[in-house]
């Protein structure tokens, strides 16, 4: 009611309290650590799922030739078709780019090569110790023993 003149006046919309400092500065900081954390999970996930974007292409990689088994002759090769990584003088990082093996395992398949002299063919790759009729099967695509 107005004093003045004895009427009422109608009830205004009053604005919202502002936000101290410190309460602004506090959702501030949750902002950006809610962006921190969902930057991350993507560089995570890109990580994770194509690592190629932050690697790069690798220098070597080995590649399955179906079109040349095994049984064929260098002679009746072409030029085309990649190269097998050949199990008798490929190194431990060469034979990481194999499938299903990793750095121990190549360190195995190296030592047992030292040991027992080259690989007669690609089956002998079941006498190292962890290689068994599947991994070879898995591997059989992409080595050869010259």
């Amino acid at each position: 009611m107005n004093k003045d003149s004895g009427l009422e006046t109608p009830p205004t919309l009053e604005t919202p309290p502002t936000l101290d400092a410190v309460e602004r500065h506090y959702w501030k900081a949750v902002t950006f650590l809610v962006i921190l954390i969902l930057a991350g999970s993507g560089f995570w996930g890109m990580r994770r799922f194509a690592p190629a974007v932050f690697l790069g292409k690798p220098d070597l990689i080995a590649v399955p030739n179906e079109e040349r088994p095994q049984t064929q002759t260098t002679e009746t090769l072409t030029s085309s078709t990649p190269e097998l990584l050949n199990i008798n003088t490929a190194s431990v990082e060469e034979l990481q780019t194999l499938p299903n093996i990793g750095v121990q395992m190549a360190k195995r398949i190296v030592v047992y090569r030292e040991q027992h002299g080259k690989f007669t063919d690609v089956d002998a790759l079941q006498n190292v110790k962890g290689i068994g009729a599947k991994t070879l099967e898995k591997l059989r695509p992409f080595v050869d023993a010259k």
